[in-house]
């Protein structure tokens, strides 16, 4: 159907599409988002932990997955803490439709740069209704990974649901419930680098690169060790009681020499409940409740020193969690003429997660002042030693975090003539309980790097220095967040509209509204919660205290006007041509500007005056930060090596500037969509380091530790990144005879920023900081089918007898999907002599880094000769994301056959083949320059072909 009354970009995902289409071996629903032109491919977020319900995120229009907004029956669905994140993702079976919005919507929608999708749950009718599915995925028939020269863990993921819905009271009440159980139980084994024998023992002679002795002289100075051996009595006695629990390699090799085993297991129970009445003619209304629980487990590789997933995940761990949404609508018409809405909703998500290690490891290896016996301190620290797996736990753990959330919505709806008038306001009140350490490591990171065992101006390092730091019980950089207080965040925010659809002659519709939000800064219930530095004066002001509010005295931005413009111009019956220009506000997380502050939470920082000497010892710890008085208000002159939150007391909230130009025609049968598409982002939210020292600099040398002796990190999170995304995009869709569609879905773009996440690389020089962005692909192709073959009673061929019973019935659905390669980004692993201190350094460019295709394990996949380290004290010339990945082609087809049964029964069985040419999917090569044996080699491959059984009963 031609769009002819609205200028922004639109798709739906239909009933059809949802119960044919092979969705993702989960069955997630979002994994269909891909099929609207703008919109990338679904990825995973977070850890099974933290994202227990797998929610998975797509980028829209060159936006950062975070610029997303989520609605369940029109009410908030994203989470507060992580807001690519929804709370509930519905089963397939139990939604009605999906609504996405990519660009250029009305004045209603706002919370969002990037895409608006809204899901329905389905409702009750006069007819009780259900179904009945099952379906299970077996790893013994998954196809081996094409990289991987392991052999095939046992996996079994099994899924069951079931739906019904009728009347409660007939034509008045109706309800609809569903309910859906997971069990995921997947065997895991992975390659992993572990320090090899020899080196443990001290002995480097068959290492490349010569391992200098620290205490033989200045950084220039130094001399080797003889024979390249550290000697038994210089091992530091905590590296070795933690090497003693290290398991030995299983393979070759100094790196990817051992295979972790285990396995992972995840239990999920989820349902929805939903009551429609009709009060009469003129009100209508219903109530929803969704809930999902689930229990994770996922062993670490290395056993009591923990470390990665025994899959190669960051995080291993045993997690809860139990998420809980509601919404209420009541819709009342005053008149044919005038109508009104009111929709209230709520979220609730608690999320708890801890590593699975002994909780006194720490005291037990030796390291000083890490278990106080404590929820946050146990375990052992986490150790990370350039080019090897990090032993400990993810830096993230452990964690309880409890969100809540509300939005009230009240919409009019009022017609005067041709002019169609839509006005309301949308208050949102967000509450966020975070037990975890903002700045991660609770139990202390100690960082091993080449460079204490290093020569400055000398031979190159190699892993092998860091080995050998490890060994001497010598880190360059020490780091742990020390919580003092548990914190917590409120946040209001208030959305209003006003937009007029009017269409002056038959043929022109306008649209144009205008949309204000007010993002007042956190507050926080408990005093002390937050905090904010002032880089001017060396000072801390601390919420709740003195003269101090809880939101840091930090103003509200009262300027969020977001014009809303559009027109649909019909030309003749078969087409329209289209055009909007809308600007948006930045939606961000409830702490994402704010974080928790000295001293509630203690961000210590410590590392090398320069990065060829070590920070301090492994034997010795890391040093307790005493606890300081804050009645007043005000910290004065904090510790130096404490990492210290800035925030702008006066923010100018950025926005992004969206607009589309598109034909819409009726081609042959087909309805197909041709659209320039663009957006422009100003003043996007990152975090700027403002005491990083420029090239050639030492710690000493940082901006304010020249001025107050700091020499800790010291983050300003404000406004301060732009963005850039032009495309073409067609849409082509179809209906097929009977139940059978077809869609096509097209975007050539290309798309910029200044930053893949919110950190910002280079904070010396922003503009260097611009490339592509981590998620751009030039190319994106999506095609899907349900596709009734023509055979049987309800086809044109073999209609009767045997034939018509044996064929009929059958569908062959599929996604194709294809596109050109991600960006990689090139960053320099190894310091040069007095390298910057806070800025992520890349090496030089000498050449093209041509693409030389290479898959295998000793195949480079560019050249890397491209690539040369920088001169000591310099910063690298390449620029962000410099190099194309591989990319990708991808077939999911499922086979179903539906037989019917007496009445309205039916039973619909089917096979899902999930890559089904199992071609070979590559990751992205290694980026970081300098390692040796990865640098620009591809070491991993995902997505081998999987088969899915199902069967759902329908009555």
């Amino acid at each position: 159907v031609l769009q002819t009354d609205r200028s922004d970009l639109t798709h739906q995902i239909t009933p059809l599409q949802l119960e044919n289409l092979p969705l993702s071996p989960d069955r997630n629903y979002q994994s269909l988002l891909e099929l609207t032109p703008g919109v990338t491919e679904a990825n995973d977020v977070g850890s099974a932990f933290g994202n227990p319900n797998g929610s998975v995120v797509n980028r829209v229009n060159g936006q950062n997955e975070r610029a997303n907004s989520f609605q369940l029956d029109g009410t908030i669905n994203n989470q507060t803490n992580v807001i690519s994140q929804t709370a509930i993702v519905p089963p397939p079976e139990a939604i009605e439709v999906v609504d996405v919005s990519t660009n250029a919507y009305d004045a209603e929608q706002g919370r969002s740069t990037g895409g608006v999708t809204n899901v329905q749950i389905k409702s009750g009718t006069n007819t009780f209704r259900g179904t009945l599915s099952a379906y299970h995925t077996d790893g013994a028939l998954k196809a081996k990974n094409a990289l991987s020269q392991l052999d095939q863990p046992d996996t079994k993921l099994t899924q069951s649901a079931f739906t019904i819905g009728g009347p409660i009271r007939r034509n008045r009440t109706f309800f609809f419930g569903d309910y859906q159980r997971g069990r995921d139980r997947r065997g895991q084994n992975d390659l992993q680098s572990v320090i090899p024998l020899a080196y443990r023992n001290g002995d480097f002679s068959g290492a490349t690169t010569t391992i200098y002795d620290p205490s033989t002289g200045s950084i220039t100075q130094r001399t080797a060790f003889p024979g390249n051996v550290i000697p038994q009595d210089r091992i530091n006695p905590v590296a070795r009681a933690i090497l003693a629990r290290l398991p030995e390699p299983t393979g070759p090799g100094a790196t990817l020499n051992y295979e972790a085993t285990g396995q992972f297991v995840q239990d999920r129970n989820s349902g929805d409940v939903k009551v429609n009445h009709s009060f009469g003619n003129r009100t209508q209304g219903f109530v929803r409740y969704s809930y999902f629980q689930a229990e994770t487990e996922d062993a670490p590789a290395f056993g009591v020193l923990g470390g990665p997933s025994s899959s190669g995940g960051a995080t291993a761990a045993i997690g809860e969690a139990r998420n809980q949404s509601g919404s209420l609508n009541l819709t009342h018409a005053f008149s044919p003429l005038v109508v009104s809405e009111f929709r209230a909703g709520f979220v609730r998500v608690r999320i708890e997660g801890a590593s699975p290690t002994e909780s006194d490891l720490a005291s037990q290896v030796g390291i000083p002042g890490i278990n106080t016996g404590d929820f946050f301190t146990g375990g052992i620290s986490r150790i990370a030693v350039s080019g090897y797996d990090f032993l400990g736990a993810a830096g993230t753990l452990p964690f309880r975090i409890v969100e809540t959330s509300y939005n009230v919505v009240n919409n009019w709806t009022v017609q005067r003539g041709g002019h169609t008038i839509r006005f309301g306001a949308d208050l949102r009140n967000l509450g966020l309980d975070k037990g975890q350490a903002s700045g991660g490591d609770p139990r202390g990171t100690f960082t091993f790097t080449t460079g204490p065992t290093a020569l400055s101006g000398g031979p190159t390092s190699s892993s092998a220095n860091a080995v050998a730091s490890f060994l001497l019980g010598l880190p360059q950089s020490m780091a742990r967040t020390q919580i003092n207080q548990a914190s917590g965040y409120e946040l209001q925010q208030y959305f209003f509209f006003a937009q007029d659809r009017w269409q002056p002659t038959s043929r022109l519709t306008l649209n144009y509204g205008v949309r204000y939000e007010i993002y007042p800064f956190a507050t926080v219930p408990n005093a002390g919660d937050q905090s904010r530095y002032l880089p001017e004066t060396n000072e801390i002001l601390v919420a709740g205290y003195g003269s101090v509010s809880k939101r840091l005295n930090v103003k509200t931005d009262y300027g969020n006007v977001a014009p809303r413009l559009g027109a649909a111009y019909r030309l003749n019956d078969k087409t329209v041509l289209r055009g909007g220009y809308g600007i948006g506000y930045i939606p961000l997380g409830i702490n994402t500007l704010s974080g928790v502050g000295y001293p509630a939470q203690v961000q210590l920082s410590i590392a090398g005056a320069n990065s060829f000497l070590p920070a301090g010892n492994l034997a010795t710890g890391i040093p307790t930060v005493p606890i300081v008085d804050v009645s007043s208000g005000v910290v004065t002159s904090p510790p130096g090596n404490v990492v210290l939150p800035v925030v702008n007391p006066d923010p100018k909230r950025g926005y992004v500037q969206s607009f589309n130009v598109t034909v819409q025609r009726d081609l042959w049968g087909f309805v197909v969509d041709a659209s320039y598409v663009g957006s422009l982002g100003k003043r996007l939210p990152g975090t700027v380091n403002l005491n990083a020292a420029g090239p050639g600099a030492v710690q000493a040398n940082r901006p304010l530790a020249i001025r107050f002796g700091r020499t800790a990190d010291t983050p300003l999170s404000d406004f301060v990144l732009g963005s850039s995304y032009h495309a073409f995009q067609s849409k082509l869709e179809r209906r097929l005879g009977g139940a059978g569609r077809i869609t096509a879905a097209y975007t050539l773009s290309k798309s910029e920023d200044d930053s893949a996440a919110f950190t910002v690389q280079n904070p010396l020089d922003l503009a260097a900081n611009r490339g592509p962005s981590g998620f751009d692909r030039r190319h994106n192709l999506v095609i899907s089918h349900v596709t009734p073959l023509p055979f049987g009673p309800e086809g044109r061929f073999l209609q009767d007898g045997i034939a018509g019973t044996v064929f009929g019935g059958w569908n062959v659905n599929g996604v194709f999907a294809a596109r050109t390669g991600s960006p990689v980004d090139i960053t320099g692993v190894r310091l040069t002599a007095n390298a910057t201190q806070g800025v992520t350094n890349r090496p030089n460019v000498v050449g093209e880094p041509a693409i030389l295709g290479g898959t295998g394990p000793n195949e480079l996949w560019f050249d890397t000769s491209a690539f040369v380290e920088p001169a000591p004290g310099t910063l690298g010339d390449a620029g962000r994301n410099s190099v194309r990945g591989p990319g990708y082609v991808n077939y999911n087809m499922t086979l179903s056959r539906t037989f019917r049964l007496p009445g309205r029964k039916r039973l619909l069985v089917n096979a899902s083949a999930f890559n089904l040419l199992n071609t070979t999917h590559y990751r992205n090569p290694s980026g970081a320059f300098g390692t040796v044996g990865t640098f620009g080699r591809i070491s991993a491959s995902f997505g081998e072909r999987e088969i899915r059984f199902g069967a759902r009963f329908s009555f």
